[in-house]
């Protein structure tokens, strides 16, 4: 049965909400103002059809909106995503009880900036084949020939990788190829069960010379130890932060964007102003460490031994940059103490999506007087926020970054100094 409502507000996930016989029913691809038909199923609603256009409500930009999950929001008028993304943070820390936070203005990548991607590959038989992300909610694939937010080299990059895949993928077989552009071109790894024979060694080292791809490895998902297997490198991938180039590994976590890297770096490099000593937690192949050489001596620690060691290479080839240490530990199971941290006058910290509960907490037992921290989750950064707080440090205002645009995901960073 089909119900006619009005929306009332846009949630902290990016569906549009309405109390219906005061029980909450989120309604994807809606927003405030819309008045919809919707199909119930429990606390979801399905929109089934517009009346009214909300004041909010602009035309998407991508053909694949709504069927692609990607994408939540490109129907939002920017002002209003902006003020609405914003206030997610505000909202997170007024759960927590912080309410008197300057929050500054959103710092938003622009469409067709994504540098990293990747898309799913099913064989359907006959030389047919699904490429391109799953429904929103399902592991269903939908078949893409387009996405705005990707940078044009990757976009354009699409159609050849299928006409590949076409020839490539067995029936009923999946395979996940990764994409990251690096500053001289793309980095390409093919993800699937399987070794890779003489043929498609071949094939493949032609595919990358003829797409002028910087880098092609395989990655066979069917092994007990996984690992990414280099087959052709025509020129070794890098990314520069701050002037420096980083030679990235295979499969190295970097910013989405470039736009956003640059906000972050810029906040975090105004924190750390005056300091000599910096520690950099969850460091990654470096973006905050290289930048913050400039002006410190740096002490970068990550898990991820090929990432260090990108960032260790790089470090000792520059010019211009103080001293780079690098230590190859799990922060998860074993936090830096704080006789450790004691030397450094900053930490900065980039934890994962789950946060860093316990090295928090060794950081609010040290003596370190400065902490920026970026999170690019407002509900473990408010819990963070709540102890630091408790624990006598003094908040900064708060730099919200969208490179995830027309989703609900967002980065923060904030400086913390202790009273």
């Amino acid at each position: 049965m089909n119900h006619k409502i009005t929306i009332d507000e846009l949630g902290g996930r990016g569906d549009g909400i309405v109390s219906i016989d005061g029980k909450i029913v989120y309604v994807p691809y809606t927003v405030t103002g819309d008045v919809v038909d919707v199909k119930l199923n429990g606390s979801k609603g399905r929109l089934r059809d517009i009346h009214q256009k909300s004041p909010h409500r602009v035309d998407a930009v991508c053909e694949h909106f709504t069927k692609c999950g990607g994408c939540m929001l490109q129907h939002v008028e920017t002002e209003y995503y902006k003020n609405w993304k914003s206030g997610l943070i505000k909202t997170a820390l007024i759960n927590q009880g912080i309410d008197n936070v300057e929050i500054l203005p959103l710092k938003m990548s622009p469409a067709a900036s994504r540098r990293r991607t990747s898309f799913q590959a099913i064989g359907r038989g006959a030389g047919n084949i699904v490429l391109g992300y799953a429904e929103k909610g399902s592991h269903n694939l939908i078949d893409v020939n387009m996405c705005s937010i990707l940078v044009p080299e990757i976009a354009n990059f699409i159609d050849p990788l299928r006409k590949f895949l076409q020839k490539l993928l067995k029936k009923q077989q999946k395979m996940t190829v990764q994409i990251t552009k690096g500053d001289n071109g793309l980095d390409v790894v093919f993800k699937t069960k399987g070794e890779v024979d003489l043929d498609l060694r071949m094939d493949l080292a032609e595919f990358a010379q003829t797409n002028d791809l910087a880098r092609v490895s395989w990655f066979d998902t069917g092994l007990k130890k996984p690992h990414y297997e280099m087959l052709a490198e025509r020129k070794k991938p890098y990314v520069t932060f701050e002037g420096n180039k980083v030679f990235f590994p295979e499969g190295a976590f970097l910013q989405a964007t470039k736009q956003g890297q640059k906000a972050l770096i810029d906040a975090m490099l105004k924190g750390i102003s005056g300091a000599g000593h910096v520690v950099d937690l969850f460091s990654g192949c470096g973006t905050f460490s290289i930048a913050a050489a400039k002006q410190a001596n740096v002490h970068a620690v990550e898990n991820n031994e090929e990432m260090l060691v990108a960032l260790k290479t790089s470090a000792n080839m520059m010019t211009g940059i103080r001293k780079v240490t690098t230590e190859l530990r799990d922060l998860f199971l074993r936090p830096l103490l704080p006789h450790e941290l004691n030397k450094y006058d900053v930490a900065i910290i980039d934890p994962p999506r789950a946060g860093a509960k316990h090295q928090m907490t060794e950081i609010i037992n040290s003596d370190i007087k400065k902490l920026v921290m970026i999170s690019c989750n407002p509900v473990s950064f408010s819990r963070d926020v709540q102890n630091l707080n408790d624990a006598g440090f003094k908040m900064g205002a708060v730099t919200p970054i969208d490179q995830f645009i027309y989703s609900p995901h967002l980065e923060i960073l904030s400086v913390f100094e202790r009273a």
